[in-house]
């Protein structure tokens, strides 16, 4: 009776302290709190939510706190212990070193339980408490406390520096050189003018770090982004990685690829707040506008020109040198992005290496012992500039002021811009990367010079192997970086959706795409059900995007067919192409190859030949060689085609012949054993043999080819746009900006009748790439005057097809015939 009784009270108090509770909680329609959403739970909860919905819920801005209280559990001995549940779940080590250019740092390929902590929640990450004062006051008390760091200000060193000193005279004397009489007083009067030109460009140039201003604009920042986004996510374990680096000692190169302006400002906020010491940070000169710069400058900012002619410009670049190298001699850590500009189409851009040269020569010439490399990526459901149509349809780019950052400002606070996400990859030796690349560019000079060709000189070689450095640090960096939502549902929607679908129908084929990444170790920045994801990416991408209602088949999802809005969904779907570009590419070649016809057929299969499938591949990564960066340096092509042709076998899109297979296989061996053979019919015969492939052309597998063709087609159809406009030129020779103009008009009138099938095509930065492509196939020549490009059609039969501009227009145009 007694038992009852008390069963009964724990009951009554049970219902008591809920209602309590749901009293003073704030409803889904009432006032929303910040978006830290905490869930308390008992460890032994039987409760049947995943951890993918626990996951959703938790980023979701409108949700409700949820408090589960238990007086039962309450009034049983405390040996039960009760926690705050975080995105945990077991994730693909991303971000590896590569294995064969940086063995020693390499992990295995194992999957690792990792939460994900949202840095906007500033009572799970630091010292500070929940206080009477409420968040703001906490916030504020956080930073106050945050570790100052020590920044030493090398003006004077830069300009004592020996190279500087030797650069300065020779400037002078250069100067001076043209004058028939020069005596002394014309050197010296030359040479103060250069002293004081080096002042000025070093005063340009340098950062002046205040720690109390990283302090506020860290605060100010934090408040901001707060506004701006519902998490800031990034993962301990990698935070943990960066700090064991700087501890060290060694100065840390950190590497982002460059999406937006808040790049440096979310990686600045994310190192301040777990109390590592922030870079210095390269900025382009057209950042410098009033107040701004200024206040860069004090967050680490370091002026630098977009183009620099070392020929031309030795004195800037002589001081940035300096500067750059002393900075990390005296314990600065450097930021800068290897792609130059922000990604205009979403993509990753094709590095360049100039500053990585220098960070390269202060080891080579022993200023550092050495440097940690840190590749970082920053994906966002939303980017706070909006979009880059009008630049991508050929108009002029807004000069940035103070009064349009400040508008800008006001517009992006009344936005909503989803989840940011910050990955670090594993840290590396700058030693151990560049000897691997270093030897593979002596050996390839080697093999130069064996064959009776021209060898590289020692400072091509040097050149080379930065250039692949960069390279290779922008291929694992854009392969490692997690995929958002809104890019997973625009990438499904241009790709395999184009004309519309259910909403069911899109949750299913993204739930087929999760797979796909996770079992290609691809992290995914998003979790929940494929149905609340994608409504959650359409409220992100807005009705201007994308259409969204009820029909009588249900609730229907429909990109917008304009050309901008193509434009702007393909920023957020180029995000997945550095994980279906290399099936693209080989997809393209397999359909060029078969007849076209038989997509119309009752046959089965055919069979293409892997020497021609191999051919294909090489020119389209030619081609679109100023678009991507396909193999990194320690890969080839025979390895791409074959982990290729591996996962379409999975897919039963193609079987190898088993027998040609076998023999190549058998071959290769006999060759790895008698390498030292000088048999020449042996290596002949070797050489002659055809692997070929069966193409399965039944429904199921020709829909997959077109799924994976329809990857790269926009950028082949943009090439195939621009060869033919030189065939319709009235003369050889057009200016660039003339003649960009002539093909966007062109483009468009291309796709109003049909002949383009991918508005998204239509791009300034793909037709420019055109250019240089052309200019390497040898059907093109461009020159330079007065800033002005001009560009010549080459007639003769020169080019590597061995055919003129009409000759690359019919090759490309096989690969990018319509298929019904």
């Amino acid at each position: 009776m007694d038992l009852r009784k008390s069963d009964e009270m724990v009951e009554a108090l049970s219902t008591g302290f809920q209602n309590l509770y749901n009293k003073y909680t704030r409803s889904e329609k009432g006032s929303q709190d910040d978006g830290r959403c905490i869930y308390l739970r008992p460890v032994n909860n039987n409760s049947a939510d995943t951890d993918d919905t626990q996951c959703l819920q938790r980023y979701r801005p409108k949700a409700r706190k949820q408090f589960v209280f238990n007086v039962k559990q309450l009034c049983e001995p405390k040996s039960l212990e009760w926690r705050i549940i975080r995105q945990s779940r077991l994730r693909p080590s991303t971000g590896k070193c590569c294995p064969i250019c940086v063995p020693n740092t390499s992990r295995d390929n194992e999957r690792n339980v990792s939460n994900l902590k949202n840095l906007l929640d500033i009572y799970n990450i630091g010292s500070v408490k929940k206080s009477m004062f409420g968040c703001f006051v906490d916030d504020l008390k956080f930073f106050y406390q945050l570790k100052s760091q020590e920044y030493k200000y090398i003006y004077d060193e830069v300009l004592e520096d020996e190279a500087v000193v030797k650069t300065i005279n020779i400037v002078a004397n250069n100067a001076c050189a043209d004058d028939l009489a020069v005596d002394d007083s014309r050197f010296y009067e030359e040479l103060r003018a250069q002293q004081a030109n080096a002042r000025r460009i070093l005063t340009v140039i340098s950062a002046n770090v205040k720690n109390w201003v990283y302090k506020v604009i860290g605060w100010f920042t934090y408040r901001t982004v707060s506004l701006l986004a519902t998490s800031l996510v990034v993962q301990p374990a990698q935070i943990n990685r960066v700090r064991e680096a700087e501890q060290s000692g060694l100065p840390i190169i950190y590497l982002p690829l460059h999406k937006s302006h808040m790049d440096y400002i979310l990686l600045g906020l994310v190192l301040t707040m777990n109390n590592i010491k922030p870079p210095l940070v390269a900025a382009g000169e057209n950042l410098r506008v009033f107040f701004i710069s200024k206040l860069l400058s004090f967050l680490g900012a370091f002026y630098i020109k977009r183009h620099v002619d070392t020929k031309k410009d030795q004195l800037y670049w002589s001081v940035l040198s300096s500067y750059i190298k002393n900075s990390m001699k005296n314990g600065h850590h450097i930021e800068f992005f290897l792609e130059g500009a922000r990604t205009r189409s979403g993509k990753c851009g094709v590095p360049k290496a100039g500053l990585l040269s220098i960070i390269v020569d202060a080891y080579r010439e022993k200023v550092i012992e050495d440097a940690w490399i840190i590749p970082v990526s920053m994906n966002y459901d939303r980017i706070l500039e909006g979009n880059f149509v009008r630049e991508q349809l050929g108009q002029p780019k807004k000069k940035e002021t103070f009064f349009v950052a400040i508008l800008t400002f006001i517009k992006a606070i009344c936005s909503h811009y989803g989840i940011m996400r910050m990955d670090f990859n594993q840290p590396y030796r700058l030693r151990d990367l560049f000897e691997s690349i270093d030897k593979l560019t002596k050996l390839e000079n080697e093999s130069l010079n064996r064959n009776g060709m021209e060898i590289m000189s020692e400072t091509i070689c040097y050149k080379s192997t930065v250039d692949k450095m960069a390279k290779h640090i922008v291929y694992d960096c854009w392969k490692s970086t997690p995929i958002m939502s809104t890019h997973a549902v625009c990438f499904l929607l241009l790709n395999k959706h184009r004309n519309g679908t259910t909403l069911e129908q899109l949750a299913k084929d993204l739930l087929i795409l999760r797979n796909k990444l996770s079992q290609r170790d691809r992290d995914i920045g998003f979790s929940g059900k494929s149905i609340e994801v994608i409504k959650h990416a359409l409220d992100l991408l807005g009705p201007k995007l994308v259409v969204y209602e009820n029909t009588d088949k249900g609730r229907f999802v429909k990109p917008i067919l304009d050309v901008p809005v193509l434009i702007e969904l393909s920023y957020y779907a180029n995000n997945l192409i550095s994980h279906f570009m290399h099936q693209s590419i080989v997809a393209l070649t397999i359909c060029k190859l078969i007849n076209l016809e038989l997509w119309n057929t009752s046959i089965t299969e055919t069979t293409i030949l892997r020497e021609y499938l191999v051919e294909d591949v090489l020119f389209i990564i030619d081609l679109l060689q100023f678009d991507f960066v396909f193999i990194k340096p320690c890969d080839n092509i025979n390895n791409i085609v074959d982990t290729v042709i591996r996962q379409f076998e999975e897919e039963e899109i193609i079987l190898v012949d088993q027998t040609f297979e076998e023999e190549r296989l058998s071959r290769n061996m006999a060759k790895l054993l008698n390498c030292d053979s000088d048999d020449d019919d042996y290596q002949q015969s070797y050489a002659r043999i055809d692997v070929k492939y069966r193409v399965n052309t039944n429904i199921d597998s020709l829909n997959k080819l077109k799924f994976y063709r329809s990857v790269m087609m926009p950028y082949l159809e943009c090439m195939a746009e621009s060869a033919g406009s030189f065939l319709v030129l009235p003369e050889n020779s057009v200016t660039e900006s003339e003649h960009i103009q002539t093909i966007l008009y062109q483009m468009h009138e291309n796709l109003e009748e049909g002949i383009l099938s991918y508005g998204e095509s239509i791009s300034v930065d793909t037709i420019k790439h055109s250019f240089l492509a052309f200019e390497k196939f040898n059907c093109l020549q461009i020159t330079t005057k007065d800033n002005i490009k001009t560009l010549h059609v080459i007639n003769n039969q020169s080019s590597e097809l061995g055919t003129t501009m009409s000759g690359m227009l019919e090759y490309i145009e096989e690969f990018v015939k319509q298929i019904n």
